[in-house]
């Protein structure tokens, strides 16, 4: 066996220490492992969001829609939620 000089003992120690680093910054890094996960599970949560706004979206452009060509859908609206009637009605309360 030969015996490793100071030299390469210095070598082979920077290079453990290289590789320890470069680990600590491959898992805990800015733009390491548990970064990149976080930035994923956020991604996700502003995906579903974001896809439940466009459902919303549709829903209320459905109801626009319904109130410029519907007139039945305006009178439904007008006699729900506003209690109108018509001239020769009566509205009667039932609880």
């Amino acid at each position: 066996m030969t015996r490793l000089s100071f030299k390469n003992m210095l070598l082979v120690g920077l290079l453990a220490i290289e590789i320890i680093i470069f680990g600590m910054m491959y898992f805990f890094g800015n733009y390491g492992i548990k970064q990149l996960n976080l930035a994923r599970s956020e991604n996700d949560v502003l995906l579903q969001e974001v896809n439940e706004l466009k459902n919303n979206v549709q829903k209320l452009e459905k109801q626009l829609q319904d109130w410029q060509d519907d007139s039945f859908y305006k009178e439904k609206i007008a006699r729900e939620r506003l209690h109108m009637s018509k001239s020769n009605e009566q509205i009667y309360h039932l609880s």
